[in-house]
């Protein structure tokens, strides 16, 4: 995601760690952040924080693993299907619930402590030692939109690739601001930004506005004439109910017949974002999504390994939790009645909701006060060797999740275009299971073996290139017989 090494992590000096995650560092031992030639010092609890969230987007995009013997249903379809009910699908519930829209916004408050552990706490001294830093990370931005615009041509699942890189690129002007003016940034963007965002939706849908992938093209009447004489073609209809009575009878799965697989394009850029998209119209919109992200950097300028900054986290988030999701119950609930209007879809009772993707001022607190807890509680836990060992595979993962996010969305492709061989049909019924299971295993052994992550490598190295390419420092004399075409040494 945004928030990954070599693209929005501290670390990405791409060499491998030792056998067992180190012991913490005490601050005087950290090497400076700015002008240091000793690699970047890693925050284990970051990692994990990271590795949290890509678990949970996981579940959000595949489902929670072991439903089917939570459940006791005969395959996935059937949980719903059924109206299934006991504490198995209380539990599948409360734990979907939990990670739908939580993790998306834990992955961009991530992003805004990745930028500040980027970009040094302190101010680079010299204009040069800035500018490379900016450079750095508008190359990850624009890395990070390539990828995901690439990824989303799948169609196998909703990217945010493209929109954490629209999010870096607006945060370079405010890499350097202090801890105050970054909180008082987020609270203003997470009052303002919700509403704004609300407005334009409003309007988009009242007066045809679009920002591109939502497009609905209208029929022409040559187009309408021809779809009302095919379904007034008895033959025509007789033979598609025949058909689907048939797959039913059979228990096939329609989306998985080779008729229906052939008419699914294996890429698709009809559901590509616009720009305006990225900005307002998307699931993730940056009017609303930079809260997260300024909310993430002042998190950071604090100072994360300090313990009782790490203890004032966990408090300070989950006062915000229940604040934000609270006065939202409240306002809809028993206050509801002192609220004028009755109608629960109108504009102002929405922008009271904290419910999940609803992008609300209510939900953007409430999330941002468990991403806050969540990053607290992993900072503390890491912080100890024995749970630092324990947590180590979900650190790794956290470490990679450029590489394991993409490779999820290549596994749903492959899975839903029925491109699996005959051998891995399994993966269609467990296709969760087995991806956090590989993802564990994976990121694990890479981590202990190689280092930096398959993607994450060769971000980092072109982020540092070009940035020594654009921003050269002319106080640094060329080495002699040098090419003075090139980068500055």
């Amino acid at each position: 995601m945004a928030a990954v090494e070599g693209v929005g992590t501290a670390a990405g000096d791409g060499r491998p760690p030792e056998a067992s995650p180190p012991d913490p560092a005490p601050p005087e031992a950290v090497a400076p952040e700015v002008g240091r030639t000793a690699p970047r010092q890693r925050l284990p609890g970051v990692d994990t924080a990271r590795g949290i969230a890509l678990l949970g987007v996981f579940i959000a995009h595949m489902g929670v693993p072991l439903t089917l013997l939570l459940t006791g249903a005969p395959d996935i379809d059937a949980v719903w299907d059924e109206g299934r009910s006991g504490p198995g699908m209380l539990v599948v519930e409360l734990v979907s619930g939990a990670v739908s829209g939580r993790s998306a916004a834990l992955f961009a408050f991530l992003a805004g402590v990745s930028l500040v552990l980027l970009a040094g706490r302190t101010r680079p001294g010299t204009r040069v030692e800035r500018n490379r830093v900016r450079v750095r990370v508008a190359v990850r931005a624009l890395l990070l939109i390539a990828v995901g615009y690439g990824l989303a041509t799948l169609g196998s699942l909703s990217v945010i690739l493209h929109f954490y890189g629209l999010f870096f690129l607006l945060a370079i002007p405010v890499l350097w601001l202090r801890t105050r003016h970054l909180a008082v940034l987020a609270v203003a963007v997470a009052l303002i930004g919700p509403q704004a965002t609300l407005a334009a939706q409003e309007a988009q849908a009242g007066f045809g506005w679009f920002g591109g992938g939502s497009v609905e093209e209208e029929w022409t009447p040559e187009e309408e004439a021809e779809w009302e004489a095919t379904w007034g073609d008895p033959e025509w209809v007789e033979e598609k109910e025949a058909y689907w009575a048939s797959l039913e009878e059979s228990d096939k799965d329609p989306f998985a017949e080779e008729e229906f697989a052939e008419d699914m394009p294996l890429f698709s850029l009809g559901m590509l974002e616009s720009p305006l998209d990225l900005l307002v119209f998307g699931l993730y919109p940056a009017t609303v999504f930079l809260a997260y992200v300024l909310a993430g950097m002042a998190a950071a300028r604090t100072g994360l390994r300090s313990r009782r900054v790490r203890w004032w986290l966990v408090g300070g988030g989950a006062g915000l939790a229940v604040l934000g999701y609270g006065s939202s119950w409240l306002l809809l609930g028993p206050l509801a009645r002192f609220l004028p209007g009755e109608d629960g879809y109108s504009p102002w009772r929405t922008a009271l909701e904290a419910y999940s993707h609803g992008n609300t001022t209510f939900e953007v607190a409430g999330n941002t006060g468990v991403a806050m807890a969540v990053l607290g509680l992993c900072l503390l836990l890491a912080g100890t060797r024995p749970m630092r060992v324990v947590l180590y595979p979900v650190a790794a993962m956290g470490a990679m999740t450029l590489t394991l996010y993409t490779a999820h969305g290549v596994v749903l492709w492959a899975v839903f275009g029925g491109l699996l061989p005959g051998w891995a049909g399994w993966v269609e019924t467990y296709t969760v299971e087995a991806v956090l299971v590989f993802s564990l295993v994976f990121a694990t052994v890479w981590r202990l073996t190689l280092g930096a992550g398959p993607m994450e490598r060769p971000v980092t190295a072109a982020a540092r290139a070009v940035a020594r390419w654009v921003v050269r420092d002319r106080a640094v004399p060329p080495r002699e017989g040098a090419n003075t075409v090139g980068p500055a040494a």
